[in-house]
């Protein structure tokens, strides 16, 4: 059985990894929750199935027995509790971003290293079957030489959706950072750039606020009260990436995104173009290379269907929720060895890329990434 302790409760927990996590047919026990409001963490409890409950992370660590912890708590709180969960001795997940610092990250690294744990963190990009696929076209030379990339990392904002908890949060640099979209969701953009295409050697970046007050209205937690805020972080912004070789991607990572007809991502090559919409789960693709080529040029390619295991094969469920997918991903690293490929190896060198280009906005200057990701 794989033992896992849930730290933070609110929208993240309950829309994306609680949900089915406590499955004991498949080996996972969602064993302890724990959240600063006692309330939010019973009620976690109690809709998933967690065996006890706290509002004190240390003395969960202290008490329970657990395998994993994965950390869902907001934006700018992830590394001191990543380090209480090291220090414990316990293998942990974070929520994304790990740290806005890439000292830091190193610092989280070595200390996962020092005391024999892992440490993944999100976005989880590199472990979904699409995503993988796209990765293996590029590599195969579908395109030929990549030499331009677009992603959209966009949408209307947190205030336009439904929360548990207040969503105004992602508008206050004080506890969003001083460019939220570019850590909510610019981070899963540069992820899956840098799985497909490699390292980023340079970036630079612009972004400013251009939606200055916001409408908090949308929030199910019992007493409360819709509010207008004044935004405090930027809300809106591109960042361009050097990938080497006369490789050039450009991201949007914006919270003013309100409509979009266009793919999530696209790729541009000598010899052909891909466009994916991950949302959609399509991938088309127009090549002259020898088996990519295609009568009708644009075509849509067939992503392979995934392979389901079969205590997972239940009525209405078709494929794993993101925290099935990193709970048994944390079992297969342990069991196996692998170097997962959401590793924080990896993590740090996004942290660096978002950290610079942060500097990039101050100074108005491209900044040199001096990380790379690890090969082989």
């Amino acid at each position: 059985m794989l033992r896992v302790g849930v730290i933070g409760t609110g929208d993240v927990a309950r829309k994306s990894y609680l949900p089915n996590l406590h499955d004991p047919d498949a080996g996972i026990i969602l064993q302890a929750v724990c959240d600063r409001v006692q309330e939010r963490a019973a009620a976690a409890a109690r809709d998933f199935g967690a065996q006890a409950v706290y509002t004190d992370a240390a003395t969960m660590l202290e008490r329970e027995e657990l395998d994993v912890v994965f950390v869902l708590t907001p934006l700018l709180t992830h590394a001191p509790i990543v380090r209480q969960v090291l220090q414990a001795g316990k293998h942990c997940y974070s929520e994304k971003p790990l740290t806005l610092s890439r000292r830091e990250a190193d610092e989280l690294a070595e200390m996962a290293e020092r005391n024999k744990v892992l440490l993944l963190c999100a976005p989880i990009y590199p472990l979904l079957p699409p995503v993988q696929f796209l990765r293996d076209l590029v590599a195969r030379g579908a395109l030929g030489k990549v030499a331009l990339a677009r992603a959209h990392s966009s949408h209307g904002g947190p205030d336009r959706g439904t929360f548990h908890t207040d969503a105004g949060n992602y508008f206050r640099a004080e506890t969003a950072g001083p460019y939220a979209p570019l850590y909510d969701m610019g981070v899963y953009a540069l992820t899956l750039l840098t799985f497909v295409l490699g390292s980023v050697r340079r970036v630079v970046a612009m972004a400013g606020t251009a939606i200055p007050t916001r409408r908090i209205e949308k929030v199910l937690e019992a007493g409360f009260v819709p509010y207008t805020l004044q935004v405090t972080t930027r809300d809106n912004g591109f960042v361009l990436l050097d990938f080497g070789d006369g490789c050039f991607a450009c991201v949007d990572a914006s919270f003013c995104m309100r409509y979009n007809r266009t793919p999530t991502y696209e790729f541009y090559g000598s010899h052909g173009a891909l466009t994916a919409d991950l949302w959609r789960n399509e991938i088309w693709l127009v090549s002259e290379v020898d088996g990519f080529q295609h009568p009708d040029g644009w075509h849509r390619v067939e992503v392979p269907p995934e392979k389901i295991p079969a205590e997972r094969q239940r009525e209405g469920e078709r494929r794993p929720t993101m925290g099935q997918r990193v709970a048994e991903h944390v079992r297969q690293c342990l069991a196996t060895g692998m170097l997962s490929p959401i590793h924080v190896r990896f993590a740090r060198h996004i942290v660096e890329v978002m950290e610079k280009a942060l500097l990039a906005l101050e100074t108005g200057q491209v900044q040199e990434v001096e990380s790379r990701l690890p090969t082989g």
